[in-house]
């Protein structure tokens, strides 16, 4: 471009800006979504206090969720194949639940199960089945489902009275162990 040219100066010098101007605001979506990320993993490990549960019943593939308090029978990592052989040997009903330790549906029904079925003892024996435990997996062969969590409801023969997939409120959850229970 020949020196002198205002009209062509200005163009170069618009042009320059303009790529600038972009640099810069690439750079900023770039730094924000960053960030973003990090808030998304800051909030996932978030702090291990109980919150409230959202609201729902559906039932959810595997999601990654914080976890429920430790403590309770849900989070009990025995061998669930065993659990269910020595259940079934002991001719009483018997309440599975498969699910994880992460899902938000599974956390919910691990909540119900900690608080419902130490009041069950002695009449129906709980087998808590961790579905990425090793010792489920053959359980996992003998129930076929999709979605976790599921809870199976058996009765003391070994016949499958009744299954459900998704979270199930304290008070449905007592009836069907009183039900199973009575059988």
């Amino acid at each position: 471009m020949p020196d002198g040219n205002p009209e062509g100066e200005r163009q170069l010098s618009d042009s320059r800006s303009a790529s600038k101007a972009k640099r810069q605001i690439g750079w900023i979506l770039a730094v924000l979504i960053v960030l973003a990320f990090g808030a998304v993993i800051l909030a996932k490990q978030g702090s291990n206090a109980p919150a409230e549960p959202p609201a729902t019943s559906a039932a959810t593939p595997i999601t990654t969720q914080p976890s429920a308090p430790s403590g309770g029978p849900a989070e009990s990592h025995a061998d669930a194949s065993a659990a269910y052989d020595k259940a079934l040997a002991s001719g009483k009903p018997i309440y599975i639940l498969f699910h994880s330790l992460t899902c938000v549906p599974c956390v919910e029904i691990s909540a119900v199960v900690d608080k419902v079925v130490p009041a069950y003892e002695g009449r129906v024996v709980f087998v808590n089945a961790i579905s990425d435990d090793d010792g489920t997996q053959a359980l996992l062969k003998k129930f076929p489902f999709q979605y976790i969590p599921t809870s199976f409801f058996i009765d003391a023969k070994g016949n499958v009275v009744e299954s459900f997939t998704g979270v199930i409120d304290e008070a449905s959850m007592k009836a069907r162990l009183d039900k199973l229970a009575a059988q």
